[in-house]
This record gives C-alpha cells, structure tokens and sequence, in this order.
C-alpha cells in the first residue's frame, strides 16, 4: 500500500474519531458591533453536520456573555482561539474569541438561531 493510500484511509477515521476539525481563522465571521453598542444578535441557518464560526474581538478587560434565542437544539459556545498564531496579529489591549454554534442533536434537516452577545466592561 502506498503513502498516499494509506493516508487516504488514516486521515479521515482520525476526523471521525476526534471530531470536527478545528477551523481556522479565515472561516470564522467576524463579529462587528454598530458604534456606541454593546450588543448584537447573530442569526442563521446551520445544517445538522455543520459548525459555524464567528470571530469577536473585544478590549482586554471586556466580559462577553452570549445567550441562545431561538431554538433549544442550539449549541453556542465561546472559547480562546486555541492558537493565537492562527488569528492575526492583535494589539495587546484587545482580546479575540471564536464563537462556535452548532446543533445539540442533530436533525436531519437546516434549523435557524439567533445568539445574543453582549460585551460588558
């Protein structure tokens, strides 16, 4: 069996035993408040396999709370980017997240959401 053959096998049982893949920075949609706001609402259409990715960033010392609005079979969750590198180059006084929001139980069809985030000082 050839390299290519082999990794042709191994590479997509390692995604299916590990999960979704971590995306990367240029999936993510940013996230852009209007001025002198402090919150926003996200809204869409995800499919049951589907995991979006929204990037938010915020002042250092800013608190970010995000809540789901419609549908309990939504999942949103806020997280570090797990590498910094991965994102570009962000001053000091400012924070980036990625918000991932996907399905609970996945169903065989699209659902919509809509996810409050609110920035606090």
């Amino acid at each position: 069996m050839s390299k290519r053959q082999f990794l042709g096998l191994i590479l997509p049982a390692l995604f299916l035993i590990l999960g979704d893949p971590v995306l990367a920075q240029d999936e993510c949609t940013p996230v852009d408040f209007e001025p002198e706001t402090s919150s926003i609402a996200i809204a869409g259409r995800i499919l049951p396999e589907q995991t979006l990715c929204y990037q938010l960033i915020t002042d250092a010392d800013q608190q970010v709370s995000l809540q789901v609005l419609e549908d309990d079979n939504i999942s949103a969750l806020l997280q570090d980017p797990m590498d910094p590198q991965a994102f570009p180059r962000i001053p000091s006084d400012q924070h980036a997240y990625q918000i991932l929001v996907k399905q609970i139980k996945r169903t065989v069809t699209p659902q919509y959401f809509r996810v409050a985030i609110k920035v606090e000082p």
